[in-house]
């Protein structure tokens, strides 16, 4: 049934009062299918009731949208009586416009915004809008990383200021928007004005666990599950999500990522990324042998393999896997202490390079991809001079690259994909690097050598490109060194 001008005049008149009312009978006129429930209401009664909030939510639970249809609000009851200036801030000003036009979606949507002007209809990145054209509401976005001292509002929105999907955030970044947040964003609002803050929590040093400010913010903390009083696990929005279709998220999200943007917990921390007795219970496997390579293995399955290249103080880790039934089987390690990375002299059995091992490793094991780290260009003479097969692959290690191979390696322990020698210097390798992805060098000198070889072929594993096993037969192009009846030790 339409809704009469009455109707409409008391929901304006009781949505003025009410957030969370607004949300239910206004903002739903907005969205496909507006899902409320006691933690929305909570939501709504925490931001309309404090000009200074800080508020850490799981990801998909109301973050964005609430701060959008606050704004809907400010500019609905607001706007009509005075100017009013919006300062939108995310990770980058790329993200706060990309919320920005979401909310100009949402508004251009809603009967009850029908008569709102758009000043700027052409516009994708801001909004200007007026009632009467005498009182203007300006939403500018702004990227906290590269904002300077400037421009002053009304009313401030911080959106996961500390989460880019494009490209992680490491710990000198965060201390630079902590700094930045300190020093600067504080100052920009105008007397009687509004900050709200919400996002997720990637280090135990950002602002978000800074106590004082959580004091100054009216800090919140809404993780997506939570205790009932008989302290049984409940979805905090049961109306949403289920108990198991948030538990579902684990071997999909990573349990890290699952902790940080479900649980609420700092992703980043000085902890190991991976436990020893973690390890040992899941994915290494006694039984499984490091074939020699002077033995090699005829298999007609895939074999991937991922190489480590060391600095000259660190050795470098060699990695091979074979494929079975979908889960990697370490077949092969081993560490490069002090080897040149390739030489153009005749090959020496007793003086190998790094190169010429790998090609041997690829002839002897059948190796499909080898993908190694190419950072700082260690390979690009040999590559120059014709020396790489293909199989080779190269690797930038950026940041994003990094988070990228280390999700990989975690959901493959998560998901049991994988089976690990039961070698303890490339445990401990393994286990020296910490949370936030930094390398601990250990009492060998290994500097998280194995968990970037083993993350690398495992990034092989999921890229494909395979031989077929009709095309097995490996195109290294030269004779076996092992056709010598000398083998050296450790060969």
């Amino acid at each position: 049934m339409p809704e009469t001008l009455k109707d409409k005049v008391e929901t304006l008149d009781e949505a003025q009062r009410n957030f969370y009312f607004f949300c239910q009978k206004i903002l739903s006129k907005s969205l496909k299918n507006f899902i409320g429930g006691k933690y929305i209401e909570e939501t709504c009664n925490y931001l309309s009731k404090y000009k200074k909030t800080l508020r850490v939510a799981a990801r998909s639970h109301f973050k964005s949208t609430s701060l959008y249809a606050k704004i809907m609000s400010d500019i609905m009851f607001q706007g009509i009586k005075r100017d009013i200036d919006i300062n939108y801030f995310s990770y980058s000003a790329e993200l706060a416009g990309w919320h920005i036009s979401q909310i100009r979606k949402l508004i251009n949507r809603n009967p009850y915004f029908d008569e709102l002007i758009n000043l700027k209809p052409l516009a994708e990145m801001t909004a200007s809008f007026t009632w009467d054209r005498r009182h203007i509401i300006n939403i500018k976005p702004f990227g906290i990383v590269t904002f300077a001292r400037g421009i002053k509002a009304d009313y401030i929105y911080l959106d996961d200021i500390l989460s880019d999907p494009a490209q992680p955030v490491y710990p000198t970044v965060i201390l630079k928007i902590n700094d930045i947040f300190r020093r600067v964003i504080l100052e920009t609002i105008r007397p009687g004005g509004e900050i709200h803050i919400a996002g997720t929590p990637l280090s135990r040093a950002d602002f978000y666990q800074n106590p004082e400010i959580q004091k100054e913010f009216h800090f919140r903390k809404y993780p997506g599950i939570v205790k009932d009083e008989s302290g049984k696990e409940v979805p905090i929005w049961p109306e949403f999500y289920t108990l198991e279709q948030l538990k579902a998220k684990i071997p999909v999200m990573g349990e890290k990522a699952f902790a940080s943007e479900i649980l609420c917990v700092p992703l980043l921390s000085a902890d190991s990324f991976f436990k020893k007795e973690q390890l040992r219970k899941t994915i290494v496997n006694p039984q499984l042998r490091n074939i020699p390579l002077a033995q090699g293995l005829d298999t007609r399955n895939a074999v991937i393999a991922g190489l480590d290249i060391g600095k000259k103080k660190h050795p470098s880790s060699f990695s091979v896997f074979e494929i079975v039934n979908g889960k990697a089987i370490q077949i092969h390690q081993h560490m490069f202490k002090a080897w040149p990375y390739f030489t153009a002299k005749p090959f020496d059995l007793f003086k190998p390079s790094q190169v010429e091992y790998c090609k041997e490793a690829i002839k002897q094991f059948g190796i499909d991809v080898l993908y190694y780290d190419n950072t700082r260009g260690e390979f690009e003479g040999a590559n120059d001079a014709g020396l790489l097969t293909p199989q080779f692959h190269p690797i930038v290690f950026t940041s994003k690259m990094k988070i990228t191979m280390s999700t990989i390696f975690e959901k493959a322990v998560i998901n049991q994909q994988l089976e690990l020698l039961e070698d303890e210097e490339m445990l401990t390798s393994i286990c020296s690097v910490t949370n936030d992805l930094q390398k601990v060098e250990t009492a060998t000198g290994s500097h998280g050598d194995c968990f970037d070889s083993i993350g690398l072929a495992l990034l092989g594993m999921q890229q494909g490109n395979f031989a077929s096993k009709s095309e097995k037969k490996v195109r290294a192009g030269s004779k076996s060194i092992f056709d010598r009846k000398e083998i050296p030790m450790g060969f």
